[in-house]
């Protein structure tokens, strides 16, 4: 037998309630422009059970996506609460990447339990002296340099990379094609393209005159000896270090 009906299409087409509103707003002053795949904002002291979840202004939903694949058993499962329990840890769950807005009781100014969103007002008072009035959190060095190359690719034009003999910046496939610490590391991977690389200089108070490291060669950098001044290409393909 065939059932005849129409297929529910769930749209949220706003925050549930005031304070959400309120976190979200403030979060999204500091918080580097980004897809956010929950338009609630999560109570990280609330309950949360089975598939159920609780945001700031005590509204209980039903999470459809075991939080971005974070959560399949669901919240606190008693099976593997029962097992963490052997680890004495206060916590042991996870919210999934920085696409969720994350709250507590208080306000965003002064929250119960400071969250990413506090993390985020701090940093950018850390480094207001440099212009600096975005954040953006991730998880790992490499993942950090990924999303930096694509920042150059799309918001700068960039074509070109330039990196330091020597230097490690992750194992991910963008940041292999910036590492100069081991050749083995970057065998047989395909590379990004433009990528040059010069000396790294230990001496901050190296200059044209004094160098000893060889950033500087005559007078100029290494650098203009691998670009080419006017366009940027490269001469010729090095093979790597």
């Amino acid at each position: 037998m065939t059932i005849e009906r129409d297929t529910a299409r769930p749209e949220v087409g706003a925050m549930p309630d005031e304070r959400a509103r309120e976190w979200a707003a403030h979060h999204r002053r500091t918080a580097a422009t980004s897809t956010y795949v929950y338009d609630f904002v999560w109570d990280v002291t609330a309950d949360a059970e089975g598939p159920f979840c609780t945001d700031v202004d005590g509204n209980v939903l039903l999470d459809f996506t075991s939080h971005v694949a974070a959560a399949p058993l669901g919240y606190n499962n008693p099976l593997l609460m029962e097992r963490f329990e052997e680890f004495d840890l206060i916590d042991p769950t996870k919210i999934a990447g920085q696409g969720f807005y994350a709250g507590s009781p208080g306000t965003p100014e002064d929250p119960e339990l400071p969250g990413p969103t506090q993390l985020m007002d701090r940093l950018r008072e850390l480094t207001s002296h440099y212009g600096m009035d975005r954040v953006f959190l991730s998880n790992s060095g490499a993942e950090a340099v990924e999303n930096a190359i694509k920042i150059c690719y799309d918001a700068g034009g960039g074509t070109r990379g330039v990196t330091f003999e020597g230097g490690f910046h992750g194992r991910t496939l963008g940041a292999l094609s910036l590492n100069r610490s081991k050749s083995v590391q970057r065998k047989g991977y395909p590379e990004i393209s433009g990528i040059a690389d010069v000396p790294f200089c230990r001496d901050r108070r190296c200059t044209p005159e004094s160098c000893e490291c060889g950033f500087f060669r005559d007078g100029s950098s290494a650098l203009r000896e691998k670009l080419h001044p006017e366009t940027g290409h490269l001469p010729s393909r090095t093979s790597p270090t």
